[in-house]
């Protein structure tokens, strides 16, 4: 279960009302825009309270790219990855910049049942996705420890023309 979070509404509102004021202090009071504050405050109202839907075991691919645990390189290496068999929305091509980005990638590998077989389609992609899919073993075994800024630094010596 994920954190969920009560914000009140109304003081958002004014937050966002009152900044739009900073930014623009001659400008007089439009209804359309104080409609545009109150829905953007209810859209992050509903955001805090609705559970997240994280990765899990089991899941499918389809599952896993419509949950709250994706970023950029982990939809584009799961568009990869899945091969056409979903016929998942093409997400751009995009790489891991940090530890947290490939822990996103790791971990939807493992949810989903990929193999090292199916890690192996990245080494074409790019420098960075090559160097990934050569040390992927490697990689999950420091991801699995913890060691956060090992990724980051094998990230960033990887990184060049990706």
């Amino acid at each position: 279960m994920s954190d969920q979070y009560q914000i009140n509404q109304m003081k958002l509102v004014s937050a966002i009302s009152d900044e739009v004021i900073r930014q623009h202090p001659n400008m007089t009071f439009d209804p359309a825009i104080y409609n545009a504050c109150i829905k953007a405050a209810n859209v992050v109202v509903d955001e805090c309270k609705r559970e997240k839907l994280m990765t899990k075991q089991g899941m499918t691919v389809a599952q896993w790219f419509n949950c709250d645990d994706t970023g950029l390189s982990s939809k584009y290496m799961a568009y990869v990855l899945d091969n056409g068999n979903n016929r998942l929305a093409f997400p751009g091509f995009n790489i891991p910049h940090d530890a947290d980005d490939l822990g996103r990638c790791i971990r939807m590998v493992k949810a989903c049942g990929f193999r090292h077989a199916d890690i192996d389609r990245m080494y074409s992609k790019s420098k960075v996705w090559r160097c990934i899919s050569e040390n992927w073993h490697e990689l999950v075994k420091h991801y699995d420890k913890g060691e956060h800024d090992y990724l980051s630094r094998f990230l960033n010596l990887a990184g060049g023309d990706a």
